[in-house]
């Protein structure tokens, strides 16, 4: 509709996307009246929804687990992205797209590399070049291949190729798509170790289980999803053997003959800041004294910037990407033997899989 409609800003895709004509050729089939069928919503709502957005001055995209815990949930938000860039809504004060994340510090770990693909800032870990600065900077090799998903490493413990595990704060044997598929692969370890609070079901298949701390009991940043990394102080003492992540972590390096020799959490932090260029002028001093910073941050002595990408954007070419996306048959559908349907949600007593 906003396209075919030309209610899409020409100045701004022209400055400031890349692949627009393909992406305009590829939603030729995609009418409201076939789409309608699709999504469960009458073509007349569609088309008033899309002027609605197209037109307004300001407009922000917030989703959650829905948008994205599907098979197809990449291209639901490369359709989203696409959405607010061909209308300019992103780069300017009141618009842009926010992900609600499922957890806290979820934004802070993604930032930090635990994303199987890339290291630290979203930096490709199969790019020779990005490779060698953090080899450079760690004094040691590291692999040139992408890492396994969640769901990759389930396949290949079946597959025999994964024979031992870690898993620190994860609770795959209740929140893997196919449960039984993930219990059949913890099952089938040679080992597996589990860093966790509790004794979860997943921890019950462990050959050891490690005590970790609670939030509210130890020092480190958080980092959420609209980029302020802010400082965490221990309310209370850990209890029995629990200790903190980072010090099982270098306690186990150390086992194996690591040079790891970290005091505390600052100096974990200040590693960071040395490899992570969005940390620029954020020292853990900063945050202890001002609680929380924004990031990107231009200098010590200012606030970080509430804007981004309103000049360019992380890619090569500076441009926002318009990635084409097809309609998707479900990879499940109800039969006699599941007749339901799921969604996810926010519920109390699923949260953290009811850990």
């Amino acid at each position: 509709v906003i396209i075919t409609d030309e209610l899409y800003d020409k100045q701004y895709v022209a400055a400031m996307t890349e692949n627009f004509e393909a992406l305009k050729t590829h939603i030729k089939d995609f009418t409201p009246e076939a789409m309608s069928e699709v999504c469960g919503i009458d073509a007349q709502t569609l088309r008033t929804v899309a002027h609605t957005y197209a037109r307004a001055e300001k407009a922000i995209i917030f989703w959650g687990m829905g948008v994205s815990q599907h098979t197809h949930g990449t291209d639901n938000a490369r359709c989203l992205i696409a959405l607010a860039l061909i209308t300019g809504q992103t780069g300017r004060p009141g618009t842009g797209l926010h992900p609600l994340r499922g957890q806290n510090n979820v934004q802070g770990a993604s930032d930090a590399g635990l994303i199987p693909m890339v290291f630290p800032d979203y930096q490709a870990v199969d790019d020779a070049n990005i490779r060698q600065r953090f080899e450079d900077a760690w004094g040691t090799s590291l692999d040139p291949k992408r890492g396994l998903t969640v769901v990759e490493i389930m396949d290949a413990i079946h597959a025999g190729e994964i024979r031992g595990m870690y898993i620190m704060g994860e609770n795959p044997a209740m929140s893997d798509p196919d449960v039984q598929h993930a219990r059949e692969a913890l099952a089938k370890l040679d080992h597996l170790v589990v860093q966790d609070l509790f004794l979860t079901e997943t921890a019950r298949y462990a050959d050891v289980v490690l005590p970790a701390s609670a939030w509210p009991e130890k020092s480190g940043t958080v980092t959420n999803t609209n980029r302020q990394v802010q400082m965490g102080r221990p309310a209370i003492k850990m209890p029995g053997d629990a200790r903190q992540d980072w010090w099982i972590i270098q306690q186990l390096a150390q086992r194996l003959g690591l040079p790891w020799n970290y005091s505390g959490p600052a100096e974990v932090f200040a590693e960071m800041t040395s490899v992570m260029p969005s940390l620029n002028n954020i020292s853990w001093e900063r945050v202890d004294r001002e609680n929380s910073v924004t990031y990107p941050c231009d200098a010590p002595d200012k606030p970080g910037n509430e804007i981004v990408f309103a000049e360019r954007f992380p890619t090569a070419s500076g441009r926002g990407k318009l990635v084409p996306a097809s309609v998707l048959p479900p990879a499940e559908l109800p039969d006699a033997e599941f007749p339901l349907v799921l969604t996810t949600g926010r519920a109390l007593e699923h949260w953290h899989t009811g850990a």
